[in-house]
């Protein structure tokens, strides 16, 4: 099994960033965006024609992210996030930024 780190915010200007990667051997797209309402971040993942698989996944801590939606075509694999000094609580706008937070995906046995 492979971990792989994936990017939510590459600088402190980014509110909204689009990552195509290949997970379990399928490419994806995830699209990462603030939601300054709740003070965190969300994702939209889409197939590698750009068909939306699903929308506005709260990135959240504590949870396999993609697991409520394993009925829809996405990564075989967990999708969560590593508490680096969140304390418990889910990413806030900044946490991918100061490392405070990681979102790794974890391949399929």
């Amino acid at each position: 099994m492979s971990l792989l780190e994936i990017t939510v915010q590459p600088d402190i200007s980014v509110s909204h960033y689009t990552v195509t990667l290949t997970l379990d051997g399928d490419r994806y797209h995830f699209d990462f965006y603030t939601n300054a309402a709740s003070d965190g971040w969300a994702m939209d993942v889409s197939n590698d024609d750009g068909s939306a698989i699903v929308r506005g996944i709260a990135i959240t801590a504590g949870t396999d992210l993609l697991y409520p939606y394993r009925h829809l075509d996405l990564p075989p694999g967990a999708l969560f996030v590593r508490d680096k000094g969140l304390n418990g609580g889910d990413p806030d706008l900044g946490a991918f930024l100061d490392g405070r937070a990681a979102l790794y995906y974890l391949e399929a046995g």
